[in-house]
This record gives structure tokens, sequence and C-alpha cells, in this order.
């Protein structure tokens, strides 16, 4: 039995926290449930895998906490589907509740049938087996297939984040600040599997194991990652998902005809200038197409074609005139710049900010200044 150390304490806390999130999420899953359904099951199996880990390192003379660890690398393949899985229901609206389909489990399929063809030798002919080299090959097999399903997972991720930036623009007139927490969680996941291919190249290619690579980093990220994910979702604002699919013929330039487009012109302009709609903090383009009496796909290709535009810009552009406007009439001088970029519709200080930048082209304390020299 091997001593307790620093990392073991690190992930008896990752397992303590990663089991106390998955259980919290669901308590008050109001928001978000299909999504945090599939995180608390993501948070289970990462503490599984820590819990697999740990006992192994402790007891590793101990057969059963051997076979253990063996049927925590089975976790690993299932990790990457899940963690799609979490995205897509996130993030995306669909028409019915998406489900990964079964080829996604067939790495993890072949992993647990391995598993159970170890069973075939007992403990210490599976030891002898793994020292004399005879199940390197197997090893590599699996490991190699590990890798390269987790990247290839990864990338679907990263693409619908791609997906997702685009369309929030083309769908909301404020940021939900949702980005940063997914790009978050593809930096942490691409950098254990960093370690995990730095960890792989070493033992295989140059028979070089490190200790600190070849586990306690890897699974500093675990922990590193559950932190992450989990205290996230405790606070994370109730979600406005994406259409999924990407309407192409948006591009169409004969879309609507001249009638129409002088049709939602008029009603366009008095909306913004009249009704000031813009003033919505938590303006749609589906709010915008109702107020148009309209569909989106309409909206969308007016503003694109038309006043090119994303649905984000022409909102903000919007209320940044609003914002320039009562700085014009002194209002700074009784209200802060923050209560007046609210007044004007903006929901946050960052996406006021932004959007000034890239109207006015210059900051607001910057514009007040130069102003006041005039």
């Amino acid at each position: 039995m091997q001593s307790f150390e620093l990392i073991d304490l690190i992930v008896f806390l990752g397992i303590s926290q990663g089991i106390f999130l998955a259980i919290v999420i669901q308590v008050i899953q109001n928001k978000n449930r299909f999504a945090n359904r599939t995180l608390s099951l993501i948070l289970i199996i990462a503490s599984i895998m820590l819990t697999g880990r740990f006992f192994y390192t402790i007891e590793t003379d101990n057969e059963t906490f051997f076979r253990l660890a063996l049927f925590v690398d089975i976790l690993v393949f299932i990790f990457g589907p899940l963690l799609y899985l979490y995205y897509r229901r996130l993030i995306f609206n669909e028409k019915s509740k998406y489900i990964l389909h079964y080829t996604y489990f067939i790495p993890a399929a072949g992993m647990l049938v391995y598993h159970f063809w170890t069973y075939q030798f007992s403990y210490n002919e599976f030891v002898l087996l793994v020292q004399n080299g005879s199940l390197t090959l197997s090893f590599l097999i699996i490991e190699a297939v590990g890798i390269l399903f987790n990247l290839y997972l990864g990338y679907r991720c990263f693409r619908l984040l791609g997906v997702y930036q685009k369309e929030e623009k083309n769908n909301l007139s404020y940021s939900q600040n949702l980005a940063r927490y997914l790009n978050t969680i593809l930096i942490t996941g691409g950098l254990f599997l960093l370690l995990w291919i730095i960890s792989f190249i070493l033992g295989y290619g140059f028979n070089i194991y490190s200790s600190f690579l070849s586990y306690n980093s890897i699974w500093i990220v675990v922990c590193v990652f559950v932190y992450i994910i989990g205290f996230y979702s405790l606070k994370q604002p109730d979600i406005f998902r994406m259409p999924l699919s990407i309407k192409k013929h948006f591009k169409n330039k004969e879309r609507l005809d001249d009638e129409m487009i002088k049709k939602l012109e008029t009603r366009l302009e008095k909306l913004m200038v009249n009704e000031k709609i813009y003033l919505n903090h938590k303006l749609t383009l589906v709010d915008l197409a109702k107020g148009l009496n309209t569909s989106t796909n309409n909206v969308s290709w007016l503003l694109n074609n038309i006043h090119k535009c994303t649905f984000y810009d022409y909102i903000n552009t919007y209320r940044v005139k609003a914002f320039v406007e009562k700085i014009e009439n002194d209002e700074h001088h009784h209200h802060t710049l923050l209560a007046l970029s609210m007044d004007s519709g903006f929901n946050s200080k960052s996406t006021f900010n932004k959007a000034f930048k890239t109207v006015i082209k210059d900051t607001p304390s910057n514009y007040i200044k130069k102003l006041n020299t005039m």
C-alpha cells in the first residue's frame, strides 16, 4: 500500500465535489434541465474515473483495484460523447430532444469487450503478460483509439461552438457570455488530451514513464474540469438556445420582393423609432419577427442583405445612438455611464463597451472627453 500524498487529496476532493455538484444540479435544475441531466451524468462519470485512479494508486497490489482501474478506462470512451451531447442540448434548440446515435458508443463497447476478455487471466498471469510485452500492442491500439475518438468529438464540439457564436449574433441583441464557458471546457479537455498524447508518445515511442505526465497532471486536469463545469452550472441563467441549422437561403437576393421590403422597412422603422423596441434588454430575433408580423427568416434576410449587418449589430447600433443622445443631453452628470447604458437597452457593461467601440470607434469615456472639449 502506497502512502497518501497531496495528489491523492486533490483527487479525493475532485471526487466529492463531482458527486455533490451532480446531485445539487438536479435539485435546482429548473433551467436548462435537459442539458443539466447530461451534465450530472458527466460529473458522475468524472467522479468514477477519479475514484478508480484514486484506489488504484493507493492499493496497486490489490487485484480488485487493478480490475477497477481497467474498467475506468472504458469511461474515457463515454466521456467524449456525453460532452458533445451536453453542448448540443445546452446551446441549440431542436424540434425533438437530441439523442446520441449508438455508433458514438462503439469504441466504449469494444473497450468493454476487451475488459471482460482480460478475466480469462488471473491477476498474476495478466501482470506477467504486461511485463513481458505481450499486451503492449493491445494497449497501444486501445489508447490510440481513445485519443483519436476524443479528438474527433472535441472537434465536433468546436464546430458546434463556431455555429453558436455565429447564430448568437443573428438571433440575440445581447451576449449570453456562454462562449467563454464553452471555450474553457474545450481548453480544459484539450489540455487533458495533450497530456495524454505526450504520455502516449513517451511511453510507446521512447519507453519513458513520467509519473507527473502519466498520472498526476492528467487527473489534476480532470479535477479542475469538475470544478469549472460544476460551479458554472450552479449560477448559469436560463439560456436562449439557438437554431442548429444555418439557413443558406438567406443569401438568396430574391427572397423578398420590393413591395414586401418596403412594408417591412416601414414597420421596422416604426418599431425602432416610435416604439423603441430596442430598449428591451432581452430582445431576440423572434421578438422582432413577431412585431413585424413576419418570419424570422424574412427578418434575417432583410438585415443581412439590405442593412448588411447581423441582428445583434443592428439593434445595438440603435442602443448606442440612444446612449449618445443621453450624453449630449448631459444626463451623465446625474447618472453613471452604466446606468445610462442600461436605460438604452444594454444588459451588461461588456456588451455596451464592445458595441460602443464598434459603432463610434472610441471608448465611452474618451468620447465624453472629446465632447467636453468641443
